[in-house]
């Protein structure tokens, strides 16, 4: 347990120093859980600043505007930090930022594995008590 510990501390570390650059300001509180193979870190008051980042004006650093700050090169970002602390492959990522409450929720999915184990659904597929998949 204390190494999950260690990892959802790291987790928000990352998380909260990567939305700093992209918002422009940090969040007042990160939390992260690691359940089996769901990484969940919740964010507090910076979704306005971040949506205001997203849609400013940025300088083109090159032809091909490598470098600009985009919900789409956060998302990359965010999921190489990620896949790099947890040490697995990332298979989806959910980002959900609310307005109202000012908190942002980023959900990751990774790749099952051997330390882990596999999710309840595939550990009852390989017992027999669900049926296979269909193709």
């Amino acid at each position: 347990m204390n190494r999950i510990r260690g990892l959802s501390a790291d987790l928000s570390t990352s998380l909260t120093s990567l939305w700093t650059r992209y918002a422009g300001t940090p969040p007042t509180d990160a939390r992260t859980e690691v359940r089996g193979n769901v990484v969940t870190c919740v964010l507090a008051d910076g979704v306005g600043d971040f949506n205001r980042a997203m849609v400013a004006p940025q300088a083109p650093d090159t032809v091909r505007s490598a470098g600009k700050l985009t919900a789409t090169t956060y998302k990359h970002e965010a999921v190489a930090a990620v896949a790099r602390l947890t040490r697995q492959r990332v298979i989806s990522f959910v980002s959900s930022h609310d307005r109202d409450t000012d908190v942002a929720t980023e959900i990751f999915t990774l790749e099952p594995s051997l330390v882990r184990g596999a999710p309840r659904a595939e550990r009852r597929r390989a017992s027999g008590s669900l049926p296979p998949p269909r193709q």
